[in-house]
């Protein structure tokens, strides 16, 4: 049965989560699990600084008797109290200070840490959490080095030299050899211009080890390039033995088994890459004040952009009000459990009646006024969805099991579908049909409806950051 383009975006609403999750769960564990460490870290430190502290003020007291000695040392130790002295800080105290230097700070924040770093995420996660930076960041054709901001928190997209370096040698374990270059070379480059490279030695890698790993990958693709990679990391450690020997091998294994390098190939981005990246033109958009549908209108018109006439598919921007998207936020955190509903994993949603509230019947009241029909299904579908992988909606909507209406129910049934936007979406999570050119981002307050008569393919772009919170609606066409 044919399924109107707005039932798939429908569905793909539906499918965002309103209910706390068991991912949400997770990810707020470890959110807590890093506060725990970087708390248990900070008393260390405290230790730390406490015996440094003691360490110093002790120091002052010595250095100024031997300030005082220094001025006549003769006079000075002819006093039997100021030898005495002497004699006893080196008899005994120096003693008592190698006891303290080998003492272990805080003994208690050490073993707190014992204790925790059980609970750390595992390779795996490493591994699967890396695996979805590398998609994304192909899908949307970011390249590693816009990546690495030397103003590092101001960015949105932010990768820091040491874990652009870590991406590189995962992908290098995976036998990527092409995008392990691109993120090595970027972390070599960019290794000594973060305000914390001074920590890359004690976490990661000291900058010469990070040139001898580009230098493999950049060997591997037979590249000429792996020398220079190589002759740097001699520079950085010179004496380093295993570093020489590694150099002359592979100069040698070159030189005997010349190949052709193998080239980072030209982009050819997809047709769905192209659009979710927001490289299409939909033409000039047509804005008019809508004041004749509905003859309330002609006392307070609604202003709306054409999108596109086929389908038929008009904006209305900054149609919800603050407080009522507040009052449905609400609600989308009340739901009760027997009304939610997951599609896939990262797209949840709730659907509460048109008789939830007056501000739900209010809304609905506003829809019939956009589209002039006079009836609506009578059920808001609230969906949340964070997912890191495009989606097409159509799918869902076959799969599911949860509203066996939507799975009957005919595209001639459907004159419109509404969707309205709860959250922004500034990265990722659009809203795009390939065929028809049509690509919309999420911006709160917006209204957007579609009319059609035939089935369309309707995909949901890759979330980067945040979730996008949508209300949906369906128009059903009046009974004859």
């Amino acid at each position: 049965m044919a399924m109107s383009l707005w039932s798939a975006i429908l569905l793909l609403i539906l499918v965002c989560p309103i209910v706390r999750t068991l991912e949400e769960k997770r990810i707020r564990g470890l959110l807590n699990l890093e506060r725990d460490l970087l708390q248990n870290l900070l008393e260390y430190a405290q230790k730390l600084e406490e015996k440094i502290s003691l360490i110093n003020s002790s120091l002052e007291d010595y250095f100024d008797d031997i300030d005082e000695a220094k001025r006549d040392p003769e006079e000075y130790l002819s006093n039997p109290l100021n030898a005495f002295r002497l004699i006893r800080h080196m008899h005994q105290d120096w003693v008592s200070w190698q006891v303290y230097m080998e003492e272990k700070v805080g003994p208690d924040q050490v073993a707190q840490i014992d204790r925790l770093l059980p609970q750390l995420p595992q390779k795996s996660a490493f591994k699967k959490a890396a695996k979805e930076v590398h998609s994304l960041t192909q899908f949307y054709g970011y390249e590693p080095a816009s990546l690495v901001a030397k103003n590092e928190r101001n960015s949105s997209l932010h990768l820091s030299p040491l874990d652009c370096y870590q991406m590189g040698l995962e992908l290098y374990e995976e036998h990527d050899y092409l995008g392990a270059a691109k993120w090595l070379k970027v972390a070599a480059e960019h290794y000594t211009l973060s305000k914390y490279s001074g920590l890359y030695d004690l976490l990661g890698a000291p900058r010469w080890q990070v040139y001898r790993d580009l230098a493999r990958a950049l060997f591997k693709l037979n590249r000429e390039s792996f020398n220079d990679a190589y002759a740097t990391a001699l520079r950085l450690n010179s004496q380093n033995v295993h570093l020489i020997q590694e150099v002359g091998q592979t100069e040698l294994l070159s030189l005997r088994d010349p190949m052709e390098p193998i080239l980072d190939p030209e982009p050819s981005p997809s047709v769905l890459e192209r659009h979710c990246r927001g490289g299409i033109s939909q033409g000039r958009l047509k804005c008019e004040l809508n004041s004749w549908v509905h003859s309330f209108l002609e006392y307070a018109p609604l202003k709306f952009e054409e999108l596109s006439q086929d389908p038929y598919t008009i904006l209305y921007p900054g149609s919800i009000y603050e407080s009522e998207m507040k009052h449905v936020e609400h609600a989308f955190e009340q739901c009760p459990p027997n009304v939610q509903f997951e599609l896939m994993k990262g797209v949840t949603g709730c659907s509460i009646s048109d008789g939830y509230s007056p501000v739900l019947k209010r809304i609905n009241g506003r829809i019939l006024d956009m589209t002039g029909v006079e009836e609506t299904w009578k059920t808001f579908f609230i969906v949340e969805y964070a997912q890191l992988q495009a989606f097409e909606p159509f799918n869902l909507l076959r799969n599911s099991t949860k509203f066996p209406q939507l799975n009957v129910m005919n595209s001639e049934d459907i004159e419109a579908t509404v969707l309205i936007f709860l959250r922004d979406v500034t990265l990722g999570g659009a809203i795009t049909m390939p065929k028809e050119d049509l690509f919309v981002q999420p911006r709160r307050g917006n209204v957007l409806i579609t009319l059609q008569h035939k089935e369309l393919a309707t995909t949901i772009c890759p979330n980067i950051a945040g979730s996008g919170l949508v209300m949906i609606k369906f128009i059903l066409k009046k009974e004859e």
